[in-house]
């Protein structure tokens, strides 16, 4: 297996940059830009309260600095740190953490383990507009019968893979099938799914409290 290499791919609207192999101490860093800012509200934290019942492992006040983003970003192996300047608490992310949302400032991602992978998926920096689009996180225990969320969505694997008849290799990206098919893995990962679909800021609040809830993803005072 190589150290240190990165994945690129893309495809119409959509790009792809996937580190692997990230020696600990590996950084990089995040400020894309967005097409417009839309922020956690009041009544997505009620939604989280009324959902959870109550919030006292979760930083709420964190979360209202977030907006959605544009990009998905998967940690797919090691521990990984995320800082920004200007705020005093650092974000931990375990194998499985995927996020939905950003913050205003440049973000430094630093890679904690050795052997950490970290993939990117969403719209072209450069491109005139900038949606923000539904997206899903598929774990794939090397071989399962696939049915996308949503007809010809992009896929993209974490690892080698057959989707159906066709190899794709790690890190790349395709449309989905219409009809359920077989995906095999190479080693257990991840497929995330990125839709045409509006992206709904309900169903992304409550995954990233369930991930704070599971411990996948943590926050600290620095």
């Amino acid at each position: 297996m190589k150290n240190d290499y990165t994945v690129n791919d893309q495809l119409d609207h959509l790009t792809v940059l996937y580190h692997r192999g990230c020696k600990q101490g590996f950084k990089f860093f995040g400020d894309d830009p967005e097409e417009h800012k839309y922020y956690i509200k009041e009544e997505h934290i009620q939604l989280l309260k009324d959902t959870f019942g109550g919030l006292d492992t979760l930083p709420v006040d964190y979360l209202r600095r977030f907006y959605a983003h544009s990009r998905c970003l998967v940690f797919t192996s090691g521990v990984w740190m995320s800082e920004t300047a200007k705020y005093p608490q650092y974000l931990r992310f375990r194998p499985g953490a995927n996020l939905s949302f950003r913050i205003s400032g440049l973000t430094r991602f630093t890679s904690l383990t050795d052997g950490g992978g970290a993939l990117c998926v969403g719209i072209d920096p450069d491109a005139k507009e900038m949606p923000c689009l539904r997206r899903f996180v598929h774990v794939i225990d090397k071989n399962t019968m696939m049915q996308p969320m949503y007809s010809n969505s992009y896929l993209i694997p974490t690892e080698n893979c057959v989707y159906g008849k066709k190899e794709y290799r790690e890190g790349s990206i395709f449309r989905s099938n219409d009809e359920p098919v077989t995906v095999t893995f190479q080693n257990k990962g991840y497929l995330i799914e990125y839709t045409e679909e509006p992206f709904t800021m309900e169903e992304a609040v409550l995954n990233y409290a369930g991930q704070w809830i599971t411990k996948h993803i943590e926050v600290f005072d620095r």
